[in-house]
């Protein structure tokens, strides 16, 4: 991996025209970003992890509110949480996430020095998937850090349209600031909260094919619905902070995650809390 990159060398930086949607949307797509073969290869080992073919700890993986409120009997897993930190067994989540297809356009936004925070592997299956309420990633990342943003970055894995729970978001949203978020009573998935005063009506489907990412400011509202089709919409996110970030609550350092070093320099204060590596997992005997 080149770490250190100027911008003449970094084959994937912005264009002009993903700068102005950045700055007057806080979002932009690119197409044919990973092939079938690469999508293929993480999904695989996903799937693996599911069926017991990799360890991987229960407690990062989130089951569907469907299947654990026993209204359908199903492989219930929803989603899979900071995948490329836990395991040897799954150094290709890592290596995606540093991948500079994915991280050379966070350098313009960011800077050169960037840490990782939560990689998600989300599952939508047929019929089965659920949504995510209207929310800013920036109110739970305020919970960790002190960061004026974050970069969210949602690979397509298979092909994501209405019909199969796409993402949404409200264009411009990110120039807000953060809203008030709250439970929403009812929602099927409870652990998610509802950012308040946001009209369905303002928010755009964003279909993409596989193999598509969405790169989008961590302020700017999103949501995606239930999968009502036959087919899977599975995803891969990342998120990228500044390797300058510093804890909202330094006093609380035992019970906070680590951020994963991506690319650059790490810096006094959070250095000697970056991971650098997989950790592996020990199983029982």
């Amino acid at each position: 991996m080149e770490a250190n990159t100027t911008a003449e060398k970094r084959k994937f930086k912005l264009t002009d025209d993903e700068l102005s949607q950045w700055n007057d949307n806080g979002y932009f797509v690119r197409h044919n970003v990973f092939t079938k073969e690469e999508n293929a290869e993480i999904a695989q080992i996903a799937d693996d992890i599911v069926d017991g073919k990799r360890v991987f700890p229960e407690y990062h993986i989130f089951k569907n509110a469907l299947v654990i409120d026993g209204k359908v009997e199903a492989e219930g897993i929803h989603a899979m949480h900071n995948i490329q930190y836990v395991s040897c067994n799954c150094k290709e989540f890592l290596d995606r996430t540093r991948d500079p297809r994915l991280t050379d356009p966070v350098v313009d936004i960011l800077g050169p020095d960037l840490l990782g925070l939560n990689n998600l592997y989300i599952w939508k299956p047929p019929k089965l998937g659920l949504g995510f309420p209207w929310h800013q990633d920036k109110w739970y990342f305020n919970h960790q850090y002190k960061t004026g943003m974050t970069v969210a970055t949602w690979t397509a894995i298979d092909d994501a349209d209405i019909e199969n729970g796409c993402l949404y978001v409200v264009p411009g949203s990110h120039k807000g600031g953060v809203r008030d978020h709250e439970k929403l009573e009812g929602y099927q998935q409870g652990e998610f909260r509802q950012a308040q005063g946001v009209r369905d009506e303002d928010g755009v489907p964003v279909e993409i094919p596989a193999g598509s990412v969405i790169w989008f400011n961590s302020q700017v509202l999103h949501k995606s619905t239930d999968n009502q089709s036959e087919r899977f919409r599975r995803c891969n996110v990342a998120h990228y902070i500044k390797a300058t970030t510093e804890w909202t609550r330094p006093e609380a350092v035992n019970i906070k995650r680590p951020p994963m070093y991506i690319r650059g320099k790490t810096y006094p204060g959070m250095a000697n809390e970056v991971q650098h590596d997989v950790i592996p997992i020990i199983e029982d005997d």
